[in-house]
Parts: structure tokens; sequence; C-alpha cells
């Protein structure tokens, strides 16, 4: 139960989803350094930053020297620095500040700018005194209208590159979080989708489709169930099947079977009623058919109980106790030997001499007894060999009873329901019968659990 709630959906969706997320941010950390390496290595080297340095620097001079910029007008100089969103421009009057503007994030790059070691409130003080050989690498002399001024830029375009290495880690991240998130729910709807195809194909009448499952979580579990209904639907219409054959066979046999003897009985009773008989010979001869008529008839009864037997109540309704079998199965057996030595057969026996008890209804194992030597007077090589075996074994008690075939013309059709009652007397007490079956030899075998394995009769009574 544990571990089916552990592969729950529920759970496998949050283990998913905590998956993902983990992966997500170790891809959006590797994206982020791997750009942050690329930046650094391509854009940030020197070479890089020099020349888009002396780019810039031309750039503001050609502005400057094409306009006639005075160094007072601030409103050109700064439509250049509009125009370059990622620099910064100081203008020097000696060792005098007298303008700076540029990228308004200046205090989170501050250490990029000169006198980073020192408190960056200067850059706001025209009057700050800064050295100069912090800038040598950004300072150029510019040609203005009044004369000439140092100007040092310093540029910031890097962090475009980083805000999109930032976005591009960030936007694969969650793309690759829903991709995830995406092909579980697939996955999820395709087993849905596959178990709604096979019971919709068992819907059609298609039983023989097995309905996939494989799995712990509840669609699994679902479509499990869904099969082990699709084997219940198939054992009943085979068992509905069955009765319905031997329905059939029944009724045919029987219409045909009850009219004969029945007919007959009523000629012979008429006869009888009517005293048209001639002599005492005739009047014992047409009591003796109306007897044989009666058999007959109460043989056709038998089969009838034998047929509700096999194919009415699931559960058989048995008055259970324990017995003696040694004794019950000798005096059972012995019956039905005597009458198949005056028939003419040929009687093999092996029995036990040791006593056990067994769990069961007597009345039920006579029936089951009569309807096995039933079959071998109707269905064994007349004058043929009948073996019989009763052994008590440490698995049970078993019972072997065997008989030739009959030659194939003088084979008489079956419809098999005394076997079939038999069988379902036996697994009623927890037994089983097995029946083996060729040209020359008919086998039944039964095993029935015994109660008590005791050591003889003799101590037993």
């Amino acid at each position: 139960m544990k571990n089916r709630r552990i592969f729950s959906l529920r759970y496998k969706s949050l283990l998913i989803l905590l998956l993902g997320v983990a992966v997500s941010f170790g891809m959006n950390f590797l994206i982020h350094e791997a750009g942050r390496f690329l930046i650094d290595k391509y854009y940030l080297n020197s070479k890089a930053v020099s020349q888009r340095l002396t780019d810039y620097q031309e750039s503001f001079e050609k502005y400057v020297d094409e306009n006639h910029i005075s160094i007072r007008n601030v409103r050109d100089i700064s439509k250049w620095l509009k125009s370059k969103n990622d620099v910064y421009l100081i203008i020097y009057n000696g060792d005098k500040i007298i303008y700076e503007a540029g990228f308004w994030d200046i205090k989170k790059y501050s250490d990029k700018l000169p006198g980073n070691n020192k408190s960056t409130s200067f850059l706001l003080d025209s009057k700050t005194d800064v050295d100069k050989t912090e800038l040598d690498l950004s300072l150029r002399d510019i040609k203005f209208k009044e004369g000439t001024y140092s100007a040092a830029i310093i540029e910031f375009s890097e962090i475009k590159w980083y805000h999109m290495v930032n976005y591009i880690s960030w936007g694969l991240s969650i793309l690759f979080l829903f991709v995830v998130l995406i092909m579980y729910n697939n996955q999820i709807i395709s087993h849905i989708m596959k178990l709604s195809n096979d019971i919709s194909q068992v819907e059609k009448g298609k039983l023989e489709k097995t309905i996939y499952h494989k799995g712990n979580d509840e669609i699994s579990l679902l479509a499990m169930n869904a099969d082990n209904m699709r084997n219940s639907i198939i054992t009943r219409l085979q068992s509905e099947k069955e009765a319905w054959e031997a329905n059939s066979e029944l009724i045919t046999s029987m219409s045909h079977d009850i009219r004969t003897p029945l007919t007959a009985l009523i000629g012979y009773l008429e006869i009888l009623d009517s005293e048209t008989y001639h002599s005492e010979e005739q009047l014992g001869k047409y009591i003796k058919r109306c007897k044989e008529k009666s058999i007959q008839l109460k043989d056709i009864s038998d089969k009838l109980f034998q047929y509700f037997l096999v194919f009415g109540k699931e559960k058989i309704e048995m008055q259970m106790e324990i017995l003696d079998g040694t004794i019950i199965f000798q005096q059972l057996l012995y019956e039905h030997i005597f009458d198949l030595k005056n028939m003419g057969f040929y009687v093999e026996m092996d029995c036990t001499d040791q006593s056990f008890l067994i769990n069961a209804d007597i009345h039920y194992l006579k029936r089951m007894f009569d309807n096995l030597f039933s079959n071998i007077e109707k269905y064994a090589r007349p004058g043929g060999t009948v073996s019989i075996i009763l052994k008590a074994e440490d698995n049970g008690l078993f019972i072997s009873i065997a008989n030739e075939v009959r030659n194939s013309s003088q084979v008489v059709e079956s419809t098999n329901i005394g076997l079939k009652s038999c069988r379902k007397i036996v697994e009623q007490i927890n037994g089983s019968l097995e029946i083996e079956k060729n040209q020359e030899c008919f086998k039944v075998c039964i095993t029935i659990p015994i109660e008590n394995r005791v050591r003889t009769l003799s101590k037993l009574v």
C-alpha cells in the first residue's frame, strides 16, 4: 500500500515538478556562467575594449568638430550622449571636472570609474580634483570651440550582453521546465487514451483484446481492474455458452428419450388397465416392460439432476461431516465392483490398508461414484479390465479408476454432464479431478484432502 502511494500520480507529479525546477535552475546557472565566460573572453578582452573606446572617442571628436560644439553647450554634448546609451563622459579643464553625464546606473558599476578605491561622490562635484593618471587609457584631447579639453569616455556596452545572457538563461530554463511538464502530461494523457481505446475495443465485443497495464499509479490500477473485469466477462460468457450448449443438448436428447419410454409405458399400462392380455405369461411380460421403462425414465430424471447440479448454483449446498474414509470408500467401491463383475468386467483393485478421515457429504460422494461407474457400464469395452486404485498419501487421498474404451463402432454419444457434476462435487470438497483419455484407455484421477491420517483402522475403532 505504501509503495502504491509513493508511485501515485500526486507524488509522481510533485517529483517531476521538483526535478524539473532543480534541472532548470542548474541549466540557468550553467548558461549564465557560460555566457559571462564568453563575454569576458571575447567582448571584454583588452583588444576589443580598446577598439570600442577608440571608436567612441573618434565618434565624439568628429561630432564636436563637425558641429563646432562649444564647451558651454551642454545640450549639444548631451545629444551625443543620448545617442550612446552605454557610455559615461567626463570633460576636464586641466585637473578640474567641468562636465560629466552618461549611463544612469553608474553607482552599480562604479568599480569601472576612476577613483573606485575612494568615494565616488567626486563625480558629482565639479570642483573635485581627480588624478588623471587613473584615466590614461580613456583620456583624449578634444578641440572645442573655445579650445582644447581632455575628455574621458567610459563605456558599459557589455551590460546589454549580460542582460541578454540573463534573459536567455531564464527563458531557456523556464522553457525546459514547461517542456518537461508538457511531456509528463502528454505521457499521462497517452496512457489514458490507450486505456480508453482498449476499453472501447472491449465494449465493441473484442474481448480477446488485452487491456495494457503497467506500473503502480492510479491509471495502471484502473487498467488492471478493467482487464480483470474483461477476464470475468470472458469467464461468465464461456460459462453461459457451456450452459446454453448443454441446455440445447439436454432438451434435444431429453425430448426424444422421454417421449419414447413414456409412450411405450402408457401403451403397456393401457393394456394392463383394459386386461386385454391373453395369459399370465403375457401379463408378466408387460409388467416387466413397464418396470424397464420406469427405470429408463428414472435414469433420465437423474440426468436432469446432474444437469442442474452442473449449471445451477455455483456452490452446492452440502452437509459436510467428518467420515471414516476407509470404511466409506470401501463400501461405495465394493457395491459397484460387485455389479461390474456380474456384468462380465474383470476388476483389478488396489486399496490402502490405512485409516483416514475426510470432510465430505456422504450423499454426494455416493452420487459421484454412481456417475463414474455408470460411465463405465455405458462406455467401457464389454468384458474389459477395470483398474481401481485407492491410496492415502501425504498430500491427500488418491483415487484412480481406469477402463478400456469401446470400439469406435460401439461408442455411445455422451454429453459429459456426469463427469462435470463429479468435478463440481470434488472441487466443492477442495479436491481435484483430472481426466486422461486415449484411443484405448479412459482414466479418472481424483485427489481429496485428508482431514487426519490415523495409524490403523483397528486403532481408530
